[in-house]
């Protein structure tokens, strides 16, 4: 369990064999709660989504369901017991924002509204990027993937936030991992860059214009 402030911000753990064999690549994934894993896990399945893995308990702390969406996109759905889930975010080294990068916005956001009760928000133009909502907040983005992307696969990616993405880019590239996109602006929204770390998983930090 990785901790800041003594508070839970993300885990780390062993690849087991069976993705190793089936070459998935180091990852992160993104967990959204939930009330029932079983009961979602029954509907992904009956909307054009796939288990993965589960659903299963995972000691006393919570229940847990991997999943991909219609688009082949991997992500977690967690039922919480003694383990809420990540209890910082925003601080400069904790998670701030999720990201769905999809071959159909469209489509995505219907599974995901129907499947979990997201709720469609804004779409930010020139870059068509939709917001998805959460009891009234902003939680996550989801955006289309162009083709001077390359051959990128449906996917989550996850923002950490940072106090300088410059030096955290700098950084990176001097601990063995590499910088995808280097660091730069989204106008009134703040500074980020996409980089990936020794083993290959990939990630986005940012920092906020307002500096949050």
């Amino acid at each position: 369990m990785q901790k800041l402030k003594g508070l839970e911000a993300a885990a780390i753990y062993q690849q087991g064999e069976e993705e190793k064999n089936m070459v998935v690549p180091a990852h992160w994934h993104t967990y959204i709660t939930a009330e029932n894993v079983d009961a979602v896990a029954e509907k992904a399945s009956q909307t054009g989504g796939k288990v993965l893995v589960g659903p299963m308990d995972v000691f006393d702390a919570g229940r847990m369901v991997m999943l991909t969406d219609p688009q082949g996109a991997a992500f977690a759905v967690w039922q919480p017991k003694a383990h809420i889930g990540a209890r910082i975010k925003h601080d400069p080294g904790a998670m701030t924002w999720n990201e769905l990068m999809t071959s159909d916005p469209d489509a995505a956001i219907e599974f995901y509204s129907g499947l979990l009760g997201l709720e469609r928000g804004e779409t930010m133009d020139p870059m068509n990027y939709t917001l998805i909502r959460a009891h009234g907040e902003d939680v996550a983005g989801v955006m289309q993937i162009s083709p001077d992307m390359g051959p990128m696969p449906p996917l989550w990616n996850i923002y950490f936030a940072v106090a300088n993405v410059d030096e955290s880019a700098a950084e990176a590239q001097s601990l063995g991992g590499n910088v995808i996109v280097p660091p730069m602006d989204i106008p009134d929204i703040g500074r980020f860059a996409y980089l990936s770390d020794p083993q290959g998983a990939f990630f986005s930090i940012f920092k906020g214009a307002m500096g949050g």
